[in-house]
């Protein structure tokens, strides 16, 4: 099973939500909160953190986890991955994506939802109304 941690950071009742690269191995041209894997026995709040400022460039502190989802990524049984969504808050900073995106908004959950996001996104807000 993968790990991903994600990040929900809010500012002024909208989402920071990143649009993934062409060259995404998974769900190219989405629209995804920041976050990404863990390193090996990477502790994950501190992997969160560590991942949204590789992506964002911005300095969070996580706060607790809202959700977990896991997905069958290539729907054969054998590629689960696991979504451990983490609220946040920005410590410092000021929103610069990584090459592994192609841009970044700040949108409401009505927008996020009309847009092409990721499975574990719309599950999210499924659970957080």
């Amino acid at each position: 099973m993968k790990l991903i941690q994600k990040a929900v950071i809010k500012k002024d009742n909208k989402f920071l939500i990143l649009l993934r690269s062409l060259g995404a191995k998974y769900f190219p041209e989405h629209w995804d909160f920041p976050g990404g894997a863990l390193e090996p026995n990477e502790e994950p709040f501190a992997g969160i953190e560590r991942e949204v400022f590789e992506e964002t460039a911005l300095k969070i502190k996580a706060l607790k986890i809202v959700g977990i989802y896991e997905l069958d990524l290539d729907n054969v049984g054998k590629n689960t991955h696991r979504f451990t969504v983490y609220s946040a808050r920005i410590i410092s900073g000021g929103v610069k994506p990584s090459h592994e995106h192609l841009r970044f908004k700040w949108a409401t959950k009505n927008e996020i939802l009309q847009l092409k996001i990721e499975p574990y996104v719309k599950l999210y807000f499924e659970e957080h109304p």
